[in-house]
């Protein structure tokens, strides 16, 4: 099987939570599901489901007959919430390390300016 990326779980998460999200928590999805909903045939969804599990993102749950079933946890409900946190979070840092340098090039330009008025 394929190994999955980053954009394999977001699109596992989004059919798992869109699935949640018009039905109550009693009803149940299995791995298979996500094949059904767009994640490739060539990705091993019960070891991208079990990756998610890890995360905090999932809880499974095994009937009678051994069939593992995805339930979403506190977390899970949150995840697109707390990826787009940080992604927010991440432009504010890169803005406060843009606006830091931009100060610092204009420090040494004006230093370099005013040492070189001072020689002439």
């Amino acid at each position: 099987m394929a190994q999955f990326s980053k954009k394999h779980r977001d699109q596992a998460m989004k059919i798992i939570c869109d699935f949640h999200a018009h039905r109550s928590m009693e009803h149940f999805i299995s791995p298979e599901y996500l094949h059904y909903h767009g994640i490739p045939q060539n990705i091993d969804v019960v070891q991208l489901v079990d990756v998610l599990r890890s995360m905090g993102y999932l809880k499974i749950k095994k009937d009678l007959n051994g069939t593992s079933f995805i339930l979403l946890t506190d977390e899970g409900k949150c995840y697109f919430e707390r990826k787009a946190d940080i992604t927010h979070d991440k432009r504010v840092e890169n803005i406060r390390y843009i606006i830091t340098t931009l100060i610092a090039v204009a420090a040494l330009i004006t230093a370099i300016v005013s040492i070189s008025l001072q020689y002439q």
